[in-house]
Parts: structure tokens; C-alpha cells; sequence
């Protein structure tokens, strides 16, 4: 009746271990591409960290710098104030110098005057 084929069993044997090892070669190629994946992941985050903490530490260089040139702006008005201020004293004793020899000038002056119009000269009218 039926008598056993081992030939057509074995090859279908055989068909079914080359697909098995397909998949397997295939699920190899799929585990070692996700692998190469995961470590491109990994890279790439790492990546992002360190060029985040760069950008932080930027962040506070501008922040530092920002602060120190306002500082450097408002010493800077203080300087500008501290000259104005100091021209502004200049002149007023070169202001002074002017007045106090004015003022020696109409006391030279002054006493002339005063002789002058002390002695007033006598005319005659004639009439």
C-alpha cells in the first residue's frame, strides 16, 4: 500500500533547513543591523549631551560677558561724568582767577576815582 518515500522526505527535508537557515542568516543580518543602529543611537545621544552642555556653558559665557560690559559701560559714564565734572571745575576756578583780577583792577581804579572826585576844580562863571 503506502510504502514510505525517504527520498521526497528528505528533500523536502532539506528544502525546509535551507529556508531555516535563511531566516536564521536573515534574523543574523536584521540583529546585527539593529545593533549598528543602537550604537548609532547611543552616538548620537551623546553627541546631543555633549553639544547641550556646550551650549550651556555658552550660554553662561554670554551671560558673564553681558555682565561685564555692562559693567564696563556704567564705569565708563562714571569716567565721562567724573571728567565732565572735573572740566567743569577747571572752569570755574579759571572763572574765578578772571573775577579776582577784575575785582583788583576796579580797586585800582576805584581810589582814582575817588580822588578825582574829590577834588573838584573851581571855574568861575562868567556872567
Amino acid at each position: 500500500m503506502f510504502a514510505p518515500d525517504y527520498g521526497a522526505a528528505s528533500s523536502h527535508i532539506k528544502t525546509l533547513m535551507s529556508e531555516r537557515e535563511d531566516f536564521v542568516a536573515a534574523n543574523r543580518l536584521q540583529a546585527a543591523r539593529i545593533s549598528e543602529l543602537e550604537a548609532a543611537v547611543e552616538a548620537i545621544s551623546t553627541e546631543r549631551d555633549e553639544a547641550t552642555a556646550e551650549s550651556r556653558a555658552a550660554a553662561l559665557l554670554v551671560d558673564r560677558l553681558a555682565t561685564s560690559n555692562n559693567e564696563k559701560e556704567q564705569t565708563i559714564e562714571k569716567l565721562q561724568t567724573a571728567a565732565k565734572a572735573d572740566e567743569v571745575s577747571s572752569l570755574c576756578r579759571e572763572g574765578a582767577g578772571v573775577l579776582e583780577s577784575l575785582q583788583d583792577l576796579l580797586e585800582e581804579v576805584s581810589p582814582r576815582r575817588e580822588a578825582q572826585a574829590n577834588t573838584v576844580q573851581y571855574r568861575p562863571s562868567v556872567g
